[in-house]
């Protein structure tokens, strides 16, 4: 009977997303074919940051602290000016059209309903514009690779402001 209340959930509700990062790797790797895995899963270049990012956060362990009362839970920050409920943000992910038909569309209507920023890739699927539309009220934010040419830089900024971004992240 115990087994069963804990694999149900809360009120015997199960939740629809997990937190183990490893069974939603598992997932995408199932579901997506090797060559758009190897692109989701993939890092840029020779990988080396991605894997220092790794070792860098597997240093961390949560110590559980047992019999001792708690009535809620805030993660919430502040972060750049705004409230957000956990320190998380959607990282920007370029051409998401090759994981999911609606792709970034997707992503940032998810994020919008967590409250989490989204951050949007210079290599969208979308546009900036149909991006922000779909993601009315949540925060977005645009990330910029410098390119080379200075005018189109500041143009882009330009849409991204107007279109409510409210940080840019540069990647020079």
């Amino acid at each position: 009977m115990v087994r069963e209340i804990y694999l149900a959930g809360p009120q015997g509700r199960k939740g629809q997303l997990t937190t183990d990062l490893t069974a939603l790797e598992d997932a995408a790797r199932a579901a997506l074919s090797p060559a758009v895995f190897g692109f989701v899963a993939g890092g840029s270049g020779t990988g080396a940051t991605g894997r220092a990012n790794r070792d860098a956060f597997d240093q961390w362990r949560l110590l559980p602290r047992a019999l001792r009362g708690f009535t809620r839970r805030d993660l919430t920050v502040d972060l750049l000016g705004q409230s957000l409920p956990a320190p998380v943000l959607l990282a920007p992910i370029s051409a998401q059209t090759a994981v999911h038909p609606e792709g970034e569309i997707a992503t940032v209507r998810g994020a919008a309903d967590a409250g989490l920023p989204f951050v949007l890739s210079s290599y969208s699927s979308h546009s900036m514009e149909e991006v922000a539309a779909a993601a009315e009220p949540g925060p977005r934010w645009f990330q910029l690779y410098w390119p080379s040419d200075d005018e189109l830089a500041a143009s882009l900024v330009r849409r991204a402001e107007a279109s409510g971004y409210t940080a840019l992240v540069l990647t020079v």
